[in-house]
């Protein structure tokens, strides 16, 4: 924090009342991050229509990130997860400007409209279930590194989008036996 204060010009103290931790710091960053990639990706999914092509696009930019910065997500998710029912600091204004949340339900929303998806459910809930395969897709890949963070998205819009069921109407497998020719 000190290198961070003297970096910025500000005392210790003032960069204290804005941020109660280095992750606070970061958690911040990656908003603002976010936020201005989220804004780009945003004029690039209306070439994509549908739920799924956008939610795809979306994720492999999230993949690209992680990959990139793979030591600041634990951190970040780690300050997030103890973060859960306290109150917002002043350090949290930035996620207003960009949560992913929003985006995963305006492509639900999309979606909804297209028929693509169900629209007797809400999209705002939608968006959090997907959100949290999203979050569960990083940390299999942050305890697992070998594996394939893109592929792991996809796995994460398949589920959404097709469920974990045996599909309905699966067709049955028949099994013949060969009949042998005597002779």
């Amino acid at each position: 924090m000190e290198q961070i204060a003297a970096a910025a010009d500000v005392a210790k103290g003032t960069l204290y009342n804005h941020f109660p931790v280095k992750e606070a710091v970061l958690a911040h960053w990656l908003h603002l991050e976010m936020a201005t990639n989220l804004a780009v990706l945003h004029e690039q999914l209306k070439a994509r229509p549908g739920f799924a092509k956008g939610a795809l696009h979306v994720l492999n930019h999230s993949a690209d990130w992680c990959e990139t910065y793979p030591h600041y997500l634990a951190p970040y998710l780690r300050f997030r997860f103890l973060g859960i029912g306290t109150e917002p600091s002043p350090s949290r204004d930035s996620e207003q400007l960009s949560d992913i949340v929003d985006t995963f339900a305006w492509l639900i929303r999309r979606g909804q409209k297209s028929g693509e998806l169900r629209n007797d459910l809400d999209p705002e809930q939608l968006a959090i279930a997907f959100h949290h395969l999203h979050l569960g897709a990083m940390l299999r890949w942050l305890a697992d590194p070998r594996l394939k963070l893109r592929k792991e998205f996809a796995a994460v819009v398949e589920l959404f989008l097709h469920g974990a069921a045996v599909p309905l109407k699966a067709p049955l497998k028949t099994f013949s036996k060969s009949k042998k020719k005597s002779s």
